[in-house]
């Protein structure tokens, strides 16, 4: 690293959080360096092409150019995407980068995807064309991961052989892009291990500022990334808290820094005292990418980019209540069970995993048509008109005293008392999940014995504390589908069962479900 780059580096991340105020940015204090310069080396070519209209974004086109490596070896390639194609072929001198880096051997040959975001074309000549970087980049859903791996991937692939090891696949953005490139990952990370973020817009637009809470309740996922941003990113020396309504860039950085951090990803965070511009990225990009890469060496290829634990998980002062890590175990991920239908499984897991639930005494609760039904078997049912806007499954808590019926369209879930009878009175939208734009609500629920509500939904397990708050989110078997059903089981009720993408699985918990034929009064929920 050069020393001028290297002392603005140190001088940047030593400033403590109450210190990262907008100061006057430095001339030139981010200069390209010799990675950065066309050097004498092998030099790879740029092919630019255009992806025609397809699925995801209706009647529009996409510009995008391939760079292939000079002398490249034959067989699949490894590949990184980089979002805002042009600016990363230009001024950021991506491709100068990938031929001095890959000529040191320092990263692999690989491919480089530069994809710029689609502009829909104005029919008339007095109309305006519609503009959709903001509704690709800064959504967080799944569409704009489909995008890439259903349309631009595949096209690539027409021309050059991609390895499918997504230890090999990288995705990079810039802005609104950084937040495109970490959900692509976040939403597929069997496809893509390895980020880069630059300046980041991690603020209130379209969503993205709820991403920190969601990777501190997430289960960690085998992403490797580097971040970087300045303290002058939207600030100014008289307005330190930010020039635009969305947020703060500067703090919102650090924000999803510290959350990677506290979940045990494999992250760097460079803050520097640049603006909101591509100065300092283009500077370092080099490091970025030979950081990313690390692991690689010309004779053993790429390392395995894995989960792990967060290493202050065992010291002293660290919170286990409500952690993901206090409930499962890295080690023992979700196993296939095959058919969703198992009549292996006990009755009450069965009866669970169909969304109903049994007392002790053996009355059954369902839902229909905007009702929630119960009664004992062979008997008469009655129903209760449910305040729920569209009930569907079921879960009775330990001490069989409480009800929570979940909601199939909205993110709050219901809690109902059961009075002497059985019959669910006292009703209250007491659980909040977390959303992805429009996932809806839950298709399934479970208690533990502590009192938590385990909820099937289309972002994973979300486990809710007795207090109604998500605590933590286990990661669907199936990436990017939903989580259809769950129910504790097994001779310890220590197994977790889901359905999800039609088929059953599970996984060893720490905690363990309680025995309908024994139910157990829970401990008073954290306040």
């Amino acid at each position: 690293m050069r020393p001028l780059l290297l002392l603005c580096l140190l001088a940047a991340t030593a400033l403590p959080p109450q210190q990262l105020h907008a100061q006057q940015p430095t001339p030139d204090a981010y200069p390209p360096g010799p990675d950065s310069q066309v050097q004498n080396v092998p030099h790879g070519t740029v092919e630019k092409l255009v992806l025609p209209p397809g699925r995801f974004y209706p009647g529009t086109p996409h510009n995008y150019a391939i760079y292939t490596p000079a002398n490249a070896p034959a067989g699949p390639l490894p590949y990184m995407v980089f979002l805002d194609g042009s600016s990363y072929l230009g001024g950021l001198r991506a491709p100068i980068v990938l031929d001095n880096l890959i000529a040191q051997k320092v990263i692999p040959p690989m491919i480089g995807v530069f994809v710029d975001p689609g502009i829909l074309p104005a029919i008339r000549p007095d109309a305006q064309n519609r503009y959709e970087r903001i509704f690709e980049y800064d959504s967080i859903s799944n569409r704009f991961s489909q995008f890439l791996l259903t349309e631009l991937l595949p096209a690539v692939e027409k021309k050059h052989a991609l390895s499918t090891n997504p230890d090999e696949h990288a995705i990079v953005g810039t802005s609104t892009g950084a937040v495109g490139a970490f959900v692509a990952a976040w939403h597929r990370p069997d496809q893509f291990h390895r980020v880069i973020s630059l300046i980041g817009t991690y603020v209130a637009m379209k969503g993205a500022d709820t991403l920190p809470a969601l990777v501190r309740k997430t289960e960690a996922k085998p992403i490797r990334i580097w971040m970087q941003d300045g303290i002058n990113d939207h600030k100014t020396p008289t307005e330190q808290y930010g020039t635009s309504f969305p947020g703060s860039w500067p703090r919102a950085n650090e924000v999803m820094f510290e959350a990677l951090q506290f979940e045990g990803y494999d992250v760097k965070f460079s803050m520097g005292t640049g603006a909101h511009d591509t100065k300092q990225g283009t500077a370092e990009l080099p490091d970025a990418i030979r950081w990313l890469w690390r692991d690689y060496t010309p004779e053993h290829g790429v390392g395995k980019i894995e989960v792990h634990p967060p290493a202050a998980l065992n010291d002293t002062g660290w919170i286990t209540r409500g952690s993901v890590w206090a409930t499962v175990d890295a080690a023992n991920n979700w196993e296939s069970l095959g058919s969703a239908i198992n009549p292996n499984l006990d009755e009450a897991t069965q009866i669970a995993l169909v969304g109903g639930a049994r007392t002790q005494n053996g009355i059954i609760y369902g839902s229909g048509q905007g009702t929630v039904i119960w009664g004992e078997r062979g008997k008469k049912v009655s129903v209760v008109l449910s305040p729920v806007p569209a009930p569907f499954a079921m879960a009775l808590s330990p001490d069989q005293a409480m009800l929570v019926v979940t909601d199939l369209v909205h993110r709050h879930q219901w809690s109902m008392q059961l009075d002497k009878d059985g019959k669910p009175i006292n009703a209250e939208p007491f659980y909040r999940l977390e959303v992805l734009d429009d996932d809806g609500g839950a298709t399934g629920a479970a208690f533990d014995n502590l009192g938590q509500v385990y909820f099937a939904t289309a972002i994973g397990v979300q486990v809710c504390e007795a207090n109604g708050r998500v605590a933590m989110i286990l990661n669907s078997p199936v990436v990017d589908k939903p989580v259809q059903k769950v129910a504790f089981g097994g001779p310890d009720h220590d197994w977790l069962y889901v359905i999800a993408d039609g088929k059953l699985f599970r996984r060893k918990m720490k905690v363990h479900g309680v025995p309908v034929d024994k139910p157990e009064k829970p401990p008073q929920p954290p306040l």
